[in-house]
């Protein structure tokens, strides 16, 4: 059996970028996103019973950087500082995106923490409202508000990227919907 350093070491190696990818949609900054893999791994391997085998140590990670981030958010509402990017918010650019995903870039990382994580679950996950909401600790009909929210937020905002309100009200218990960009995956 590997070791936790052995299984850390392996993660960091096969899905780093991946974790980075993901911390990165959350985040929207690549400081912030390098800040909130280093959380999560902080998280993942501090204690000895850490997940071994690369697949549950990546959903480990995954998981510790969702609740990181919503916690960091949760803490920054108790000592509100000031946001540099206010500004952004207030007055956007109205010049048209150059790319579908860097649209979509913009788009979700406007959505507060727990839309933004339950769109980035949903969407990029693929996951349904229950398995998000089993994720989260939330009660499902919260999850689906939150989906909910931040379509119609972002359609109001951001133009239409496909989203459909009742694919997220539904959750998707049928199917899983994942957003790509032309010429791309996942």
């Amino acid at each position: 059996m590997p070791s936790w350093g052995d299984t850390l070491e392996a993660v960091m190696r096969e899905r780093g970028g991946a974790l980075f990818a993901y911390a990165y949609v959350l985040t929207g900054n690549a400081d912030d996103a390098q800040d909130l893999v280093q959380e999560a791994l902080v998280r993942a391997f501090r204690r000895r019973g850490a997940p071994q085998g690369i697949d549950p140590a990546h959903a480990y990670v995954k998981r510790a950087m969702q609740t990181a981030f919503i916690d960091a958010h949760r803490r920054a509402k108790a000592r509100p500082q000031r946001d540099d990017r206010e500004a952004d918010r207030i007055a956007p650019d109205h010049a048209p995106a150059t790319d579908t995903l860097d649209a979509l870039m913009d788009a979700v990382t406007s959505l507060p923490p727990r839309e933004r994580t339950c769109i980035v679950m949903r969407y990029l996950d693929g996951l349904s409202a229950q398995a998000i909401a089993h994720e989260l600790g939330l009660a499902p009909g919260s999850v689906r508000r939150y989906l909910h929210d931040g379509i119609a937020t972002l359609r109001r905002t951001h133009g239409d990227f496909g989203l459909e309100p009742a694919d997220a009200v539904s959750g998707g218990a049928d199917h899983h919907v994942i957003v790509t960009t032309k010429g791309g995956t996942r």
